[in-house]
């Protein structure tokens, strides 16, 4: 991904080319997705861009990516499944979405952006079960917030270096997404504890 391709689609087309480019346009690329948000960063930093209005219509574009992926499983999932699942590759990164859904629920939802394969069919998954739209909002869109502010950050700061930065992609997303379930894994025993609690002081 090309520094200058990031400055030219924003100077021919403005922060509106950037949204459509990330919500359309990066479908099917063989980029990954943190090297798309570094450079994205990395050309905020430069000072050519407004920091703010780059990261906004990139979260914008990537909310908008998730969204289609959401409604496209519900309303044509159930032909669009078999057909997925007749590659090998899909179908084994279907079989880890359904697991990670199977396991964590909606939270699945929180942590799957940081995890690559998960990203693009746990969405889809769940629009095709009929996930509430508004449980499907709360939880995918915060995911992908802090993902892209990590990353984001990552590009912003240390961009020049992101070729290496991507090169631990899986180590680091894997330790953030361990952080994610160990926090959700707390918070769920809490919440566990705090319900006992009621239920005795009821009795």
């Amino acid at each position: 991904m090309e520094l200058d391709f990031i400055l030219d689609l924003i100077e021919e087309n403005g922060y509106l080319g950037l949204f459509l480019w990330l919500w359309f346009g990066v479908v099917g690329m063989p980029v990954p997705n943190e090297l798309i948000a570094m450079t994205v960063g990395l050309a905020a930093s430069l000072g050519t861009l407004n920091p703010i209005l780059t990261f906004l219509f990139t979260y914008f574009g990537i909310v908008a990516a998730l969204t289609t992926s959401y409604f496209v499983g519900k309303y044509i999932g159930a032909p669009l499944l078999p057909f997925f699942r007749k590659s090998k590759r899909i179908d084994r990164t279907i079989e880890r979405s359904f697991h990670a859904i199977e396991k964590h629920h909606a939270f699945s939802l929180l942590f799957s952006y940081f995890i690559p394969g998960l990203r693009n069919f746990v969405p889809f998954l769940y629009g095709f079960s009929k996930l509430p739209y508004k449980v499907f909002a709360m939880f995918a869109y915060s995911g992908a917030l802090l993902w892209l502010t990590i990353v984001f950050s990552l590009g912003y700061w240390f961009g020049d270096h992101k070729e290496k930065l991507v090169r631990y992609e899986t180590e680091f997303l894997m330790v953030a997404a361990g952080g994610f379930i160990s926090v959700y894994g707390i918070g769920k025993i809490i919440s566990r504890k705090k319900l006992k609690q009621l239920r005795r002081s009821s009795n």
